[in-house]
């Protein structure tokens, strides 16, 4: 990647103006295969270390990992996030000095549903990480959206003082959305989910409010990609060992829709509703052939 353009694309800030994104020159993203803890070290290194990604001292600043913990589900199931990524994206972003660590999910079940879940335990190991199952309305706030079809919603609080935003998605079929990956798991960020579901138009509102939510990096993992019954499954599995990363969450979206076969089918990102509108929204690119696609193996 050149150096202009990292710059252009990690100096972005979370919740950017209205206008849209113009991306100058073809987004790239990143295929690592490997190990995570290979894989994140790698993914760093390539897009110039963390430093690069955060203005402030690293360490006062705060990290905000959104992952996919909507149910209180083992990994092997591909439903959520993977217990080992996200060990070795803490465990990494500790060693690079960064003294507050805040992964927060809105989830389907009730805190107390996982209490002796993964996720609890992980938050117990590094006195520098906190888990917040955001369950609760006062733990957001209202932000307008300048879409087409979402124009306001409650958004979870902390994302607004967070230095960094990572966006960590799972690659999973989806029976509304056709797939959740990168632009859907933003969903985990509001308060009122069910309307879009009965008052909005799911894709449309799906793709405006990807232009409220920017993360500073978007990650899918692919270990476990459920490929079909899914959000909740149970489902045929693909193990897959490696992760797809970038700036241009479309882009990132885009390409990891054409390497498998969710509900059975072969399809392009322009066949997925909420993707097509994210693109009619210009929140990135679709067209696969304008994305710059680096893959490595470890």
């Amino acid at each position: 990647m050149r150096r202009r353009q990292f710059l252009q694309l990690s100096a972005a800030p979370l919740f950017l103006p209205l206008l849209p994104v113009r991306l100058v020159e073809a987004p790239v993203v990143w295929e690592i295969e490997g190990t995570h803890d290979s894989t994140i070290r790698m993914l760093f290194s390539k897009l110039g270390g963390l430093k690069q990604l955060i203005k402030t001292d690293l360490s006062r600043a705060t990290v905000l990992i959104k992952p996919n913990l909507c149910l209180p589900h083992t990994a092997e199931m591909g439903t959520i996030s993977n217990p080992n990524l996200l060990n070795t994206l803490c465990r990494f972003l500790s060693s690079e000095g960064i003294s507050k660590i805040i992964i927060a999910d809105h989830t389907l079940r009730d805190e107390n549903k996982f209490k002796n879940h993964f996720i609890s335990e992980l938050a117990d190991k590094y006195k520098n990480v906190k888990l917040i199952i955001a369950n609760e309305q006062r733990l957001y706030k209202p932000a307008n959206v300048p879409g087409k079809n979402l124009h306001t919603t409650e958004m979870l609080k902390i994302a607004h003082r967070a230095d960094l935003m990572i966006n960590l998605a799972t690659a999973k079929h989806h029976s509304a959305t056709t797939v959740s990956l990168a632009i859907k798991n933003l969903m985990g960020l509001i308060w009122n989910r069910s309307e879009f579901h009965t008052d909005l138009d799911l894709s449309q509102a799906i793709a405006d409010l990807a232009l409220l939510i920017r993360p500073g990096l978007n990650i899918i993992d692919t270990s476990t990609v459920l490929l079909d019954g899914g959000p909740t499954g149970p489902g045929p599995v693909l193990q897959d060992n490696r992760i797809f990363a970038g700036f241009d969450i479309l882009a990132l979206d885009s390409v990891v829709i054409s390497r498998y076969n969710f509900g059975g089918k072969s399809r392009t990102a322009k066949e997925i509703p909420h993707l097509w509108a994210a693109s009619q929204n210009s929140v990135g690119e679709i067209d696969r052939q304008k994305i710059e696609l680096n893959a490595l193996k470890i």
